[in-house]
C-alpha cells in the first residue's frame, strides 16, 4: 500500500470561547412527599377536615371514636390486677411450703408446681402490660394531626363510617417539601461528574444539582435532574407550575469552530485537524451552539489548532497536507479539491 500524495488545504484557526454556554432546562415544580393518614385500629370515623384545606404542623385533621378501646383497656387492667392477686397467692403458698419441706412436711412435686404457677403469674402480667400498652398505643393514635405544614388532597372516609385497621382516611400534600424537575437533553449529557461543575441559575439564584436520574425519559431524550426550589416560603409554589433552570457549560473543552470546517456524517459532526507534523486528523465534536460564522463545540480541539475549511474532499486520516492559512477578508481565495 502506498501512502496518499501530500494535498493542499485551506485552513482556518479555533477560537477560544471566554463565556459560559447557557442551555435553558424546562422545569416543573412537584412535591416528592405526601402523607397517607390510615386508621391504627377498628373504630368509628367521627370527623375529619374536607378536601382542600390547609393545615400547620401538630394541627389535628381527624379524628375517630374511643369508646370501645377505652372499655378493652379497662378490661385489661382488670385482668392486670387480677393476675397479680393469683401471683401474691401463688408466691406466699410457694413461700410457706418452701419452709415447711425443709421439716420434711411437704413434697417436691407440690414445691414444684406452686413454682410452676407463681412463674406462669408473672409472664400472664407481662404479656397484659404489652397488651395495655399496645391499646393505649391505638387510642392515642385514634386522633390524628399533621406532620407537616400540608393541605388535603384527597379523602377515602367519610364521618359515620366504621374504620378496620390500615384504612386510609386521607392524602396529606406537604406545602414546603418542594423540588424542581428539570429535563435535560441526553445530547447534552457527557457524565455526572461533569454536570456538577456546572453552574444552574433559576431568577439569578444558584442552584445546587442535589440528583440526576438513573434512567431515561419513555421516549430515551432526556433525563431528570432534581434540585431543591430555593424559595424560603414554598407555600405559594403551586405543583405543576413550569419554571426554566439557565445551565451554564464552562470548561476548556469548549471552542469556537468555523462553520466551514465541520461536516456531518450520519450523526456525528467531525472536522479536519492538522498537527504540528502537517498531517490530518478526524476529530469528532459535539455541538453547544450556533453563532453566525462559528459553532461553539465541545471536543479535543484547543484554541489555535488549525481545522481545514476548504479541501476536505478525499482527505484520509494521517495524510500529509500542505497547509494555506485563511487569507485576509476581502482577500480572493483559491479553489482547493
Amino acid at each position: 500500500m502506498h501512502a496518499a500524495p501530500e494535498k493542499t488545504v485551506l485552513t482556518d484557526e479555533v477560537l477560544a470561547h471566554h463565556a459560559a454556554v447557557v442551555h435553558p432546562l424546562n422545569c416543573t415544580i412537584t412535591a416528592p412527599q405526601s402523607f397517607r393518614i390510615s386508621s391504627h385500629a377498628t373504630a368509628e370515623l367521627l370527623q375529619m377536615l374536607p378536601v382542600g384545606s390547609s393545615v400547620k404542623k401538630g394541627q389535628q385533621v381527624a379524628k375517630q371514636d374511643d369508646a370501645y378501646l377505652q372499655r378493652q383497656i379497662n378490661i385489661i387492667k382488670t385482668d392486670i390486677e387480677s393476675a397479680r392477686v393469683a401471683k401474691n397467692f401463688a408466691s406466699e403458698e410457694f413461700h410457706r411450703m418452701n419452709r415447711l419441706s425443709k421439716s420434711g412436711l411437704t413434697a417436691a412435686t407440690e414445691i414444684n408446681n406452686l413454682k410452676f404457677q407463681l412463674d406462669s403469674s408473672e409472664l400472664k402480667i407481662q404479656r397484659l402490660e404489652q397488651e395495655l400498652q399496645l391499646a393505649q398505643m391505638k387510642q392515642k393514635r385514634l386522633s390524628h394531626f399533621a406532620p407537616f405544614d400540608a393541605q388535603v388532597m384527597s379523602v377515602s372516609s367519610e364521618p359515620g363510617s366504621q374504620l378496620v385497621e390500615g384504612q386510609p382516611i386521607m392524602q396529606l400534600l406537604s406545602t414546603q417539601n418542594k423540588q424542581l424537575e428539570c429535563l435535560l437533553p441526553v445530547i447534552s449529557y457527557s457524565s455526572n461528574a461533569e454536570l456538577k461543575r456546572h453552574q444552574f441559575i433559576l431568577q439569578g439564584k444558584a442552584l445546587s444539582l442535589r440528583e440526576v436520574s438513573q434512567q431515561l425519559d419513555a421516549k430515551a431524550e432526556h433525563l431528570t435532574l432534581y434540585f431543591d426550589h430555593p424559595a424560603s416560603d414554598r407555600s405559594n409554589l403551586l405543583v405543576g407550575q413550569i419554571q426554566q433552570i439557565d445551565m451554564q457549560v464552562q470548561s476548556e473543552t469548549i471552542t469556537k469552530v468555523p462553520n466551514e470546517a465541520i461536516d456531518l456524517e450520519g450523526e456525528v459532526f467531525r472536522t479536519w485537524k492538522i498537527g504540528k507534523d502537517d498531517k490530518a486528523e478526524r476529530v469528532t465534536l459535539k455541538i453547544l451552539s450556533t453563532l453566525d460564522t462559528h459553532y461553539i463545540v465541545e471536543s479535543a480541539l484547543r484554541p489555535g489548532d488549525k481545522v481545514v475549511i476548504r479541501g476536505q474532499h478525499g482527505l484520509q486520516n494521517g495524510q500529509a497536507v500542505k497547509a494555506d492559512s485563511k487569507p485576509e477578508a476581502g482577500r480572493n481565495v483559491p479553489s482547493y479539491e
